[in-house]
């Protein structure tokens, strides 16, 4: 019941807005603009000062306006801590190298027993179950070589993986 009297109250005011918005207004003249162009600022110069020495002509601007504008570049060591994937060093110039744990490893389903906990994955055409402690060429090859299953969590639907002095952390 509230609901119908909001609406009738909001369209009550939206209907005549919408009326007299189109409705043809006779006393503006179409052809006649009634602007006034003195109230607009004009734009600012920058001063150019030219000076002469020994026979050469410098010119200096004056770009005190522009200055306060610039931000500082970042160093290498700022852009490199925040890059994450693909190439360890963004501004080398090999390829880009992926990391062979994200784009391999494909996370299918959790399966909890009493005992262990597992992890049904497909790495490099490979499918089958890992749990925690796998390692990586040690003890299964569903993982890259070096790769060290962390935690899962069959709860939360959580794979962490530690590879290359990271965590990776895969969910489904």
């Amino acid at each position: 019941m509230k609901n119908h009297i909001i609406i009738k109250i909001i369209l009550s005011f939206f209907v005549p807005l919408l009326l007299f918005s189109c409705s043809k207004n006779n006393n503006i003249n179409k052809n006649n603009i009634d602007f006034d162009f003195t109230t607009l600022k004009k734009p600012k110069k920058n001063k150019v000062l030219v000076k002469e020495n020994k026979n050469e002509n410098k010119i200096i601007l004056d770009n005190k306006i522009y200055i306060k504008d610039l931000f500082p570049l970042k160093n290498k060591e700022e852009v490199l801590s925040k890059t994450k994937f693909g190439k360890k060093d963004p501004f080398s110039k090999g390829e880009s190298q992926s990391n062979k744990l994200n784009s391999n490893l494909k996370l299918t389903g959790f399966l909890n027993t009493e005992i262990n906990k597992y992890v049904f994955v497909s790495y490099l055409d490979n499918e089958g179950t890992i749990k925690e402690g796998s390692i990586g060429g040690v003890n299964t090859d569903l993982l890259p070589n070096g790769a060290k299953v962390i935690k899962i969590d069959p709860k939360n639907m959580k794979l962490i993986i530690y590879f290359e002095n990271e965590n990776f952390i895969f969910e489904m």
